[in-house]
């Protein structure tokens, strides 16, 4: 029995130790196939919503510290989402009201051109109660622009 440990033990050395690294490698691709399959969907899903997809979420079944980096991601991705809402919402704001402050500017503007450019025609002769009129209606107009202005000022310092 000890000639034969003896002549076979070196051979027995070298089986025993490939047979456990083919058993060490077919353990580790079992074990860890799946979590690297995982980890490889939620680096596409980070890649997505790098690109700027906000609908993209992450597999977050397993249980494991792969499911808590999902969940994670999916909070974040939902986080981000709201922002992206909530910043075109203000945009869409910000444009509604430029429109409107540009169009009440406007107003009072085309009133005082138009009575700034009859009381300055010299071939019209006014008398002197309309002139007076159209020259209150251009302080009426000149007031509500300052006013406007004002208004525009104090919210740009309630924003700042």
């Amino acid at each position: 029995m000890f000639v034969a440990i003896r002549e076979l033990g070196p051979t027995l050395t070298w089986v025993g130790l490939v047979l456990l690294a083919i058993g060490a490698a077919s353990a580790a691709l079992l074990i860890f196939s799946p979590a690297h399959r995982r980890l490889r969907t939620l680096e596409h899903a980070a890649r997505a919503l790098g690109e700027g997809r906000t609908d993209v979420r992450a597999v977050e079944g397993g249980g494991d510290e792969v499911s808590a980096l999902a969940t994670a991601f999916n909070r974040m991705a939902d986080d981000l989402g709201a922002r992206a809402a909530a910043l075109a919402a203000s945009d869409r704001a910000r444009r509604q009201l430029l429109a409107d402050v540009s169009h009440e500017l406007m107003t009072p503007l085309a009133a005082v051109r138009g009575y700034t450019e009859t009381l300055s025609m010299p071939e019209l002769n006014l008398d002197a109660p309309t002139r007076s009129r159209y020259l209150a209606i251009i302080g009426d107009e000149t007031q509500k622009l300052e006013s406007l202005i004002g208004d525009l000022l104090d919210l740009a310092r309630l924003e700042g």
